[in-house]
């Protein structure tokens, strides 16, 4: 029993022996280390855009081996907001906003406060743009760039959506385009505090071939006329067509279904008159030229072709043949 009374009074002398050390100035530390500064309880409805400090200069006094706890691993300033916060707004740093230990005090804040801009949070639509890089291979051309959806919703501060014009894609390199395709396309960010809705969207890439050209040579010519055509003699009696189309299409055409043709309505009144000439044409394609484009009609009944129509014919296939 007196044993065990023994060991208390020692514990005790000891417990006021170590609480006098501890509490003693000698034994005092001073130190001023860096903390972070945290934003607590911020306005849901605002967003902060500007702050003049992200930490402070905290300067501590205590136990050696205490301060030396907290300088390893400082703790953070949480500075807490009151309700009635709009635009700027200057909020005092508080050492009761650091948690330490027990017997560690703050002696100083430096700044002793912190200056904050906040703005309204608002949503706008704003329409999506695709930039492009490279070309497209030869004999392909680009007719459109459908976007699904064509606009996005950007959350954020006032002042950074008043700037916004559009969103940009990633680019659309039209170096892998080899057809008409969809593509899946990444948003890039509006700006550092903006926030999009969606961050990716599909754009259908609209390609055709670019139409080549094909001569179709000495196509002879047919009369289409209401009357007999028993006797109607032409000058020069085949043209050239060319059409255009394709590659592929042209490529598949039968000569024969390129059929040049003049329309009378009865039996030229006099020899030479000049018909224009017209083609009946495949599926498809479209005519470019015929060469030449009129040519020369007479009966057999005339004694001879008139000089002018010759003339006037030979012309033609003359002109026609420069033009190949």
């Amino acid at each position: 029993m007196l044993k065990n009374l023994t060991l208390k009074l020692v514990s005790v002398v000891a417990a006021v022996l170590l609480a006098y050390a501890l509490q003693d100035a000698s034994n005092a530390t001073v130190l001023t280390i860096f903390v972070p500064i945290e934003i607590r309880n911020s306005p849901v409805d605002k967003m902060l855009v500007g702050r003049t400090k992200h930490g402070a200069q905290v300067t501590i006094k205590g136990p050696s081996f205490l301060v030396g706890e907290v300088a390893a691993a400082p703790p953070p300033l949480r500075l807490q907001l009151s309700k009635a916060v709009n635009g700027s707004y200057v909020a005092p740093l508080l050492s009761s906003d650091i948690s330490l230990p027990h017997l560690v005090e703050v002696v100083r804040i430096d700044p002793p406060e912190l200056e904050l801009v906040f703005e309204t949070i608002e949503e706008r639509e704003i329409k999506i743009e695709v930039p492009r890089l490279g070309q497209l291979a030869k004999g392909l051309n680009l007719t459109g760039v459908e976007l699904t959806p064509k606009t996005v919703t950007v959350k954020g501060p006032r002042s950074e959506l008043l700037q916004l014009r559009s969103v940009e894609t990633q680019p659309l390199d039209l170096r892998d385009i080899k057809g008409s395709q969809n593509v899946a396309l990444s948003l890039r960010s509006p700006g550092a505090l903006s926030s999009l809705s969606i961050g990716l969207i599909s754009a259908h890439v609209q390609v055709e071939e670019l139409p080549s050209e094909r001569q179709f040579a000495a196509r002879p010519i047919e009369v289409r006329i209401s009357a007999n055509s028993k006797g109607i003699r032409l000058k020069p009696t085949g043209v050239s067509v060319t059409l255009a189309g394709a590659p592929q299409l042209l490529k598949d055409i039968d000569p024969i279904d390129v059929v040049p043709f003049i329309r009378l309505s009865n039996v030229p009144s006099r020899s030479g008159d000049m018909v224009e000439v017209s083609v009946a044409l495949p599926f498809g394609v479209r005519l470019v030229k015929v060469s030449p484009a009129s040519v020369a009609v007479w009966w057999a009944g005339s004694s001879k072709v008139p000089a002018a129509a010759v003339a006037a014919a030979e012309t033609l296939a003359a002109e026609g043949r420069e033009r190949k």
